[in-house]
């Protein structure tokens, strides 16, 4: 598809919201405006349809940081990285989401933001039902266009990029002071700063200005979030992957339970002289159908044998009779707690663990549910997000 729908989400559920929906293809602006709130969030859902749907979240409501990590055992290193930072945060560092960046030099590019303003913004997406590809700080989809920063007016607020996988968002109250102090540090260059610059009269002392084509401040941010070097949606907020290889892998050996018992009746069936030629034809049919569900098997010599060793190890491979016999185990639990939803599922066949996110109108029944399963099942939940009439949360069960 084409068309795409960038939003631009604020700190708090108050905040007003922009978007803007492109066409690639004509290379022009379909629709835009502003939201006055997170919850106008859900008058996107449709626009939203089957587009790609990518995020801005403001850089103010982030940590954007550099920390010298040489290249060597940087695997090792990146472990240890929220402690390494610490003096640099306020906040608790449990408390808060990385995401590292592209390296500058001996430097790697950090990004801290805490758990509860991601679950904030992840919230209000999930309640307006729009599925996100992407999220990306805001400062970070300036286009630098080869030069070292990039700026954007923002209003109140003064949009910088300032390198590859570095940015601020500066309160037009503390330009006085703040940025003097920001072009200083990027003295010790020897070319001379160039900054790239989308809006109209801003002015930067010691500095190559060059203006960049006018457009909407979300035009410009939308050219530039594909090639944004950090996306937000990692680690613990990655999304899912639907479950489906383990169910295809359980289709065939459906497949294969269905010919094996074919074979067998007309094995027993086909008693009389006059139905050998019907044997014969039957078994070079069934030959043809087990090498296109196994084509691995060059030679057959016992078709019953080898369907039955073949169906074995497809349900070993693919847990799929663990997975359906956990279904059926949870059964009575989600009838006798019918509010109680599951949104996705997913299943570990190596763990023989079933990851579920569910949605129940209250607490008291994510509580119920877990009271039934856990006579059966190790219950372990994730943080429970809560919404305008419903709360959402994450739950493991693991066989006992």
């Amino acid at each position: 598809m084409s068309e795409r729908l960038f939003i631009r989400l604020g700190k708090t559920s108050e905040s007003p919201c922009s978007w803007l929906v492109w066409s690639e293809q004509e290379q022009e602006i379909i629709a835009s405006g502003e939201l006055s709130d997170a919850k106008s969030l859900t008058s996107l859902t449709e626009r939203a349809g089957n587009r790609p749907v990518d995020v801005l979240v403001p850089a103010a409501s982030m940590t954007l940081t550099q920390i010298a990590l040489p290249e060597k055992n940087q695997r090792q290193a990146l472990k240890a990285l929220p402690f390494m930072l610490e003096e640099a945060i306020a906040s608790d560092v449990e408390s808060m989401h990385f995401v590292v960046g592209p390296r500058d030099g001996e430097f790697l590019n950090v990004v801290a933001v805490a758990h509860e303003q991601m679950q904030d913004w992840l919230s209000w997406l999930v309640e307006a039902g729009i599925k996100v590809k992407r999220v990306v700080p805001d400062c970070l989809a300036l286009p630098l266009e080869q030069c070292r920063w990039a700026a954007l007016d923002m209003g109140d607020e003064l949009l910088l990029r300032t390198g590859e996988g570095s940015g601020v968002s500066l309160p037009k109250t503390w330009l006085d002071f703040a940025l003097p102090e920001l072009m200083s540090s990027s003295k010790e260059h020897e070319s001379p700063l160039k900054i790239a610059t989308y809006s109209d009269d801003l002015v930067f002392m010691d500095a190559e200005v060059e203006a960049k084509p006018l457009d909407i401040p979300m035009m410009v941010l939308a050219k530039g979030i594909l090639q944004a070097p950090i996306n937000l949606l990692s680690g613990s907020y990655e999304p899912k992957r639907e479950y489906s290889k383990h169910l295809m892998l359980w289709k065939n050996a459906a497949i294969i339970a269905v010919i094996a018992i074919v074979l067998s009746l007309v094995n027993k069936g086909l008693t009389i002289h006059q139905l050998e030629q019907q044997t014969a034809e039957i078994k070079q049919q069934s030959e043809a159908i087990f090498k296109k569900v196994s084509p691995r098997t060059n030679r057959i010599v016992n078709i019953r044998s080898q369907l039955d060793s073949e169906l074995r190890s497809l349900q070993g491979q693919g847990g799929g009779a663990a997975f359906f016999g956990m279904l059926e185990g949870l059964r009575e639990s989600f009838q006798k707690v019918p509010d109680l939803k599951p949104n996705s599922i997913r299943f570990d066949a190596g763990r023989n663990e079933l990851r579920m996110q569910v949605t129940a109108k209250n607490y008291d029944q994510v509580d119920q549910f877990k009271q039934l399963v856990e006579s059966q099942y190790q219950f372990d939940m994730g943080a429970i997000n809560s919404g305008e009439n419903e709360v959402t949360t994450t739950i493991t069960l693991k066989g006992k």
